[in-house]
């Protein structure tokens, strides 16, 4: 064989050991080696995947269930890998194979040990409760195998773990549906009288706000009528009130007019008494006064149509003594003219 030169990738980590002794190590190292006295060891950097699928996992209530999950994980501590794993290149056709084994060791170390957990996880929890638990199983396998030493001895770190399903048996998974089914049906039953109950409770409250809105319609238009009638009987009131006022009033001037008339009929009294003592001291005075002086008195003072007319009506008066009276119109029309 003799000395030859190799040079690795950058996602490599070499190791170049002589006599049991690492001489070299580094990320992508290039170098020349004797294929006789040395060999080398080569880890990858990159990550991981361990994917698995438990299909006899029981439930805290006895039922079968399937988890299926993924996990990612790198390589951290090279020198602990190198120890547990074989990664020892020759070629890289050898190596091929050689790295198949070890991520298979690796990965059936992580899945081994997933499993002791997700056993314990799901034995804690009912069927109902472990099909929809993905995440916090996810949650907790993440949380507890970090920390285990069967991780920190291979020097591995989890990158991520992810649930991708937990399933039940058919039957179960049947016996679920229905069961789920029944119970959809049920909700949907309480939703259907919940929805009435509803209806009818709604219906129950406009009707009794109607009615109370009649009543208190009912109330306003009795107090309605009833400051009506006190406003009319307050109208009355007044009324009467003025009627009285003014009967009594009617009645003062009812009074006042009888007293009026008392005083005015005394008072007429009085005038006639006086004219008629007028009278009588005239008739006294003129008792022993000759007839025709009277007349001449009288006469005295009338106009001459006056005059006349007491002439034509003594020659009336004395018509008997007259023969014939002979008067013609021109005598009337200068009689009636003057």
């Amino acid at each position: 064989m003799g000395i030859a030169y190799k040079k690795f990738e950058p996602t490599e980590y070499v190791m170049k050991v002589k006599k049991g002794k690492v001489t070299q190590k580094g990320l992508g190292l290039s170098f020349f080696f004797n294929t006789m006295t040395e060999s080398m060891m080569v880890i990858p950097t990159t990550a991981f995947d361990a994917s698995f699928a438990f299909n006899d996992i029981m439930t805290s209530d006895f039922q079968c269930i399937s988890v299926q999950g993924d996990i990612s994980y790198i390589i951290t501590d090279y020198e602990k890998a190198s120890k547990m794993v074989n990664f020892s290149y020759k070629d890289k056709k050898e190596y091929a194979e050689v790295l198949k084994e070890a991520k298979q060791k690796m990965a059936k170390r992580i899945i081994n040990l997933a499993k002791v957990y997700v056993t314990k996880f799901i034995s804690g929890k009912n069927v109902r409760e472990a099909i929809i638990s993905a995440d916090e199983l996810a949650g907790m396998l993440k949380e507890t195998m970090k920390d285990d030493e069967t991780v920190k001895e291979f020097g591995l770190e989890l990158i991520s773990i992810s649930i991708l399903g937990i399933l039940a048996q058919a039957d179960t998974r049947k016996a679920l549906e229905a069961a789920t089914r029944e119970e959809i049906l049920k909700q949907q039953d309480d939703a259907i009288y919940k929805r009435r109950n509803a209806a009818i409770e709604q219906e129950r409250i406009v009707k009794e706000n109607e009615l109370n809105t009649e009543i208190k319609v009912a109330e306003k238009q009795k107090e309605k009528r009833e400051k009506e009638m006190e406003m009319k009987r307050l109208v009355q009131e007044k009324q009467a009130e003025l009627d009285a006022q003014k009967l009594a009033n009617d009645i003062r001037l009812e009074e006042e007019n009888c007293r009026f008339v008392d005083l005015q009929t005394e008072n007429e009294k009085k005038k006639s008494d006086a004219k008629a003592y007028d009278s009588e001291v005239l008739l006294k005075t003129f008792a022993g006064v000759d007839k025709d002086v009277i007349k001449a008195l009288v006469t005295s003072g009338m106009d001459s149509k006056a005059l006349i007319a007491k002439a034509f009506l003594e020659i009336g008066d004395k018509a008997d003594k007259i023969g014939v009276l002979n008067v013609s119109p021109d005598l009337l029309e200068t009689l009636s003219a003057t």
